[in-house]
């Protein structure tokens, strides 16, 4: 996970942000240990190209986001009951400052992106599109197959 001039951005995180994973995915138990490893894996490759600051946001986020329930609850939010978690959380993204939904919004686009890259999830909800696109599908490369080409667009008809 971690190269040369990288730094691990979610592994000190890793309670705070399945505690928010567990209100926002809609099967979070999906995941296996394996599968969150993955997952973590594929939120730490999208920030490894951001600057050293906007990752040390999404780490203050995170801190924060666990322990502000402890203001009003006493716990954190980890400890948080399923319901109570999910109201506060609801707060958040709800927050009259715009800091503060962003990066709810920003934690949340994480989650899904490591959730939704996974074999498992992408089949258990019928998803059959391929990274590789049409050409994994037609097996060819788009000048060898002509239903593989982009119809011109209308300014491009006019000049044939």
């Amino acid at each position: 996970m971690d190269g040369p001039g990288t730094t691990a951005v979610l592994s000190s995180q890793r309670g705070p942000l399945r505690a928010i994973a567990s209100v926002v995915l809609p099967t979070p138990d999906a995941l296996d240990e394996e599968g969150w490893e993955r997952a973590e894996a594929v939120m730490e490759h999208a920030l490894a190209p951001r600057p050293e600051g906007v990752k040390k946001q999404v780490q203050l986020f995170l801190r924060l986001v666990n322990v502000l329930p402890v203001v009003t609850t006493g716990r954190t939010l980890q400890k948080l009951s399923l319901k109570r978690r999910a109201a506060f959380l609801q707060r958040l993204q709800r927050s009259p400052l715009s800091p503060v939904r962003r990066g709810f919004w920003g934690v949340r686009t994480l989650i899904f992106m490591g959730y939704y890259t996974q074999d498992s999830v992408r089949k258990g909800i019928g998803y059959r599109a391929d990274p590789w696109g049409w050409t994994d599908y037609f097996g060819d490369k788009p000048e060898e197959n002509p239903a593989l080409e982009h119809p011109p667009k209308p300014d491009q008809e006019e000049a044939r």
